[in-house]
């Protein structure tokens, strides 16, 4: 196989954003669950779907040439890489592709005004924060949060690394759908939690607590954590919190946690680290993303050092988790 041009490599990249938006679609259309059980035609497809047929076909065709599907007029198949949008398959990603090509796709349209102001692309766009939006989009809200929830085999193994054997209340903050709070629960039942959000993020996350059997354990806590954060815990949980906020609002929210909690409470804080290193990792990607929606950034593990010591915690260490997150435990003094 001949080596790629540098012509045809920038025209690839250029191309990016055709093949968002066909993943969307697919995602959208549920093209992997209607091949869940074997090869199908467009045109039983199209059917299945509500879509036009030779406009469907002729994605099902560009669809093959990016890996996603095998096959051809007599029936399109799965790749490995197609499985993962199926709504049922293990790591999902199906809510991924549905949301990059929805608001986080319009949002990159003002990506130029964010380099040459250095303000987010997203309110340039939409006129307002992420959360701002989604508070007003209630539906594309809950659908954030399922998206959210796929992390759901990383906070699986949050107890295996951490000892809650200890712990008294967890106070977990900018909380969501509660996903990683009733993971902490379930695996110390002797413990009482606070999730905290903003009030309709957690009246949504009632019913997910119920029916994992925590809501007995756990109060729901409705506030801005810029402001103030529950009191009490012995142990504090920043998961993916601090990538969406610049420097001075991240001091703000650890200080924050440093005065509701007593000298020797224990921070963990879930992050994707940039590397010293690799500029390929995922991380450099997820932090121009960071930048164009909320004005925020994804850190390197001295620069989190650097925020927790402004704030009054010390860090103690990190393990490397799933997809790439890594779980920093700091202690306040």
């Amino acid at each position: 196989m001949s080596e790629e041009s540098p012509s045809s490599t920038l025209l690839r990249l250029v191309q990016g954003s055709w093949v968002t938006q066909a993943l969307h679609v697919a995602a959208t259309l549920g093209i992997a669950d209607e091949l869940r059980d074997g090869p199908a035609t467009s045109d039983r497809l199209a059917a299945a779907t509500g879509a036009h047929p030779d406009a469907l076909h002729r994605l099902l065709r560009y669809l093959v040439s990016l890996g996603v599907l095998t096959g051809d007029d007599d029936g399109f198949r799965l790749t490995p890489v197609g499985e993962l949008l199926r709504t049922d398959a293990p790591g999902s990603e199906r809510e991924r592709a549905i949301a990059y090509g929805t608001w986080n796709y319009e949002a990159f349209a003002g990506l130029l005004h964010t380099i040459r102001t250095g303000e987010a692309a997203f309110h340039h766009v939409f006129g307002m924060s992420p959360y701002g939006y989604l508070a007003q989009h209630p539906e594309k809200a809950r659908f954030f949060d399922r998206q959210m929830a796929r992390n759901e085999a990383l906070f699986a193994k949050v107890p295996d690394v951490y000892d809650f054997s200890g712990t008294r209340k967890v106070v977990d903050v900018a909380g969501g759908n509660g996903a990683l709070l009733s993971a902490i629960l379930a695996a110390a039942p002797h413990a009482r939690g606070v999730l905290f959000d903003a009030h309709h993020v957690v009246e949504a996350a009632r019913d997910r607590l119920r029916e994992r059997g925590v809501l007995d354990r756990c109060e729901l806590a409705g506030g801005n954590f810029l402001e103030s954060v529950p009191a009490g815990g012995d142990v504090y949980i920043l998961s993916r919190v601090l990538h969406n906020w610049p420097d001075e609002d991240c001091r703000t929210l650890l200080s924050n946690c440093r005065t509701a909690m007593a000298t020797g409470g224990r921070l963990l804080i879930f992050e994707h680290l940039l590397p010293d290193e690799d500029p390929g990792a995922q991380a450099v990607a997820l932090d121009i993303n960071m930048m164009a929606l909320f004005n925020g950034r994804e850190r390197t593990g001295a620069e989190l050092g650097v925020l927790l010591a402004d704030t009054g915690f010390e860090l103690l260490d990190r393990h490397a988790l799933h997809n790439d997150t890594t779980m920093l435990t700091a202690r306040s003094h």
